[in-house]
């Protein structure tokens, strides 16, 4: 009868101490830092404003991404270095990536002026790799997401 109380205390201690991880709210982003390392390459620092009510820390450990415009992929999305995001407060943080044109010649053929762009036409499939302090690792993957969605939210 102890095992089992003790069975019961400790998952609902566990599930009332997860539900704030899912009220984490990520809102004013913008890209802070665009860096061209060459033709195809691209260093982009992005800054967010995280409010992160759990009394957990989260560590974003990595991101990878394919763009991918009408079903071929198009660039590769790579984080560059962690993110922490501290408990119990609102902080503002900043993350980079590197992105990387897959073909130069595709480059082209949209055109360099990303404003025109028919953002419609391209999809990404991430993978977001996250480190709870005291519940472990958590993968996010998103697969066909419309880059419409993302730029809309920068």
């Amino acid at each position: 009868m102890n095992r089992l109380l003790l069975l019961v205390v400790v998952v609902i201690l566990a599930s009332s101490g997860c539900s704030k991880l899912k009220e984490v709210d990520v809102r004013d982003m913008k890209v802070n830092k665009f860096e061209l390392v060459n033709t195809t390459t691209a260093n982009i620092e992005i800054e967010y404003l995280v409010e992160n009510p759990s009394g957990r820390t989260i560590t974003v450990e990595g991101v990878d991404g394919v763009l991918k415009k009408g079903g071929v992929n198009f660039a590769y999305a790579t984080m560059l270095s962690a993110d922490t995001v501290p408990p119990r407060m609102a902080s503002i943080n900043g993350i980079k990536f590197r992105i990387q044109i897959n073909d130069p010649l595709s480059l082209l053929a949209v055109g360099m002026n990303v404003a025109r762009w028919d953002l419609d036409e391209f999809r990404l499939d991430a993978v977001f790799v996250l480190r709870v302090s005291g519940a472990g690792k958590k993968t996010l993957k998103y697969k066909d997401v419309p880059l419409k969605n993302i730029v809309n939210a920068l």
